[in-house]
């Protein structure tokens, strides 16, 4: 291997230390991906059934097991059940947000290092092929020693640079798809959420607005206040206007 890297020249050095930092990414990115395992099924969907039927202990349990990225925004959103809608919702957003950046985290180099070994290959291959010429023109075609070393060197850059750069572009894209289907699945699981604690809000303001409404109506008369007892005249007048009628004359008033 020491004997092949030799034989492809000073290019040789860069592409081998790509090949190096590849391999060390591919691992770690691998490494994490199991840290965030995928989820059998659909959890925000089970989540919002075991929330309707009123099983919140179990619910938060299940999800503190559970290391999937849409388990971790679920948790994020129910664990701090006194807060507000909206509050809760910015909590899923940034705990969304936190494992997205981790999972992305360098997952760009590999891209990177693909089209950098690539590059690299074809320069030693150019490099290559000017060394074979310029041997050729100093020693003429007596020696095809000359010509057969500057073309060994040019194909030995040219397939080292595509031996870095076609797995680590193939582990890119792997990455690059499983954190993708893994912000489908947390902005999926937090739009179901969303939705059930949008739902219950509003049950809960109906049944506060339709309370007052089912004790019924006042019964009439209530709250009105009842009428003063009309004064009674001085007993004196009272006397006069009886005597009065018994004698058939009026009482002067």
């Amino acid at each position: 291997m020491l004997e092949f890297i030799l034989r492809g020249g000073g290019v040789m050095a860069p592409i081998a230390l790509l090949s190096v930092a590849a391999v060390a990414l591919i691992v770690e990115k691998a490494l994490l991906l199991r840290r965030y395992p995928v989820h059998p099924g659909d959890l925000g969907l089970h989540a919002v059934e075991l929330m309707r039927s009123g099983a919140m202990p179990a619910l938060l349990e299940q999800l503190r097991s559970d290391r999937s990225p849409e388990a971790r925004v679920l948790r994020a959103g129910l664990e701090p059940g006194s807060l507000p809608r909206s509050e809760r919702e910015a909590l899923m957003a940034a705990e969304a947000a936190r494992v997205m950046a981790a999972l992305e985290e360098r997952v760009s180099w590999l891209s990177s290092i693909a089209n950098v070994a690539t590059l690299l290959g074809l320069l030693g291959t150019v490099t290559g092929m000017i060394r074979a010429f310029a041997g050729v023109k100093a020693a003429g075609y007596s020696n095809p020693t000359v010509l057969s070393g500057g073309i060994s060197e040019a194909l030995i850059t040219t397939a080292a640079g595509l031996i870095v750069a076609i797995p680590s572009l193939v582990g890119y894209h792997l990455f690059a798809n499983a954190i993708g289907r893994a912000a489908t699945r947390m902005e999926l699981s937090a739009s179901r959420l969303g939705a059930a604690m949008a739902a219950r809000a509003e049950r809960h303001v109906a049944e506060a607005t339709a309370a007052p409404a089912d004790s019924g109506p006042a019964p009439a008369g209530a709250g009105e206040k009842p009428a003063a007892p009309r004064a009674a005249p001085p007993r004196s007048a009272r006397a006069s206007r009886s005597a009065g009628l018994r004698s058939g004359k009026t009482a002067p008033r």
